[in-house]
């Protein structure tokens, strides 16, 4: 066995143990160290933001959104009731034009 065979099998594993090994120190001072106060001081951010006015008003616009949406009276919602259904019938269309293929060649290809 020459050097080069020597050391291509087993030198990627070791890197791969190395780059886990510091991986994983460097994960556990983030966790117990500064970034510690940086994960609390962003989730105090969080829960102060999510009470803001603007979230407010966004969570607000969004439930009229999903009202107008689910509404059949509204012309948005009835443009998608319609969709919904004008897709529902395209799909039984193409399911049943795909079934007749299928028998057709099953049958040998005879027009019966």
């Amino acid at each position: 066995m020459t050097m080069s065979e020597n050391n291509s099998g087993g030198g990627g594993f070791g890197w791969f143990l190395l780059g886990g090994l510091i991986g994983l120190v460097a994960g556990a001072y983030i966790a117990s160290g500064p970034g510690r106060g940086q994960v609390d001081n962003l989730r105090s951010k969080t829960i102060e933001l999510s009470t803001s006015e603007p979230v407010q008003r966004a969570k607000e616009a969004a439930q009229r959104a999903r009202n107008i949406v689910t509404d059949p009276d509204h012309p948005v919602g009835k443009a998608i009731q319609d969709g919904v259904a004008a897709a529902k019938r395209r799909r039984e269309e193409l399911e049943a034009a795909a079934m007749r293929k299928v028998q057709q060649a099953t049958n040998g290809g005879s027009t019966e």
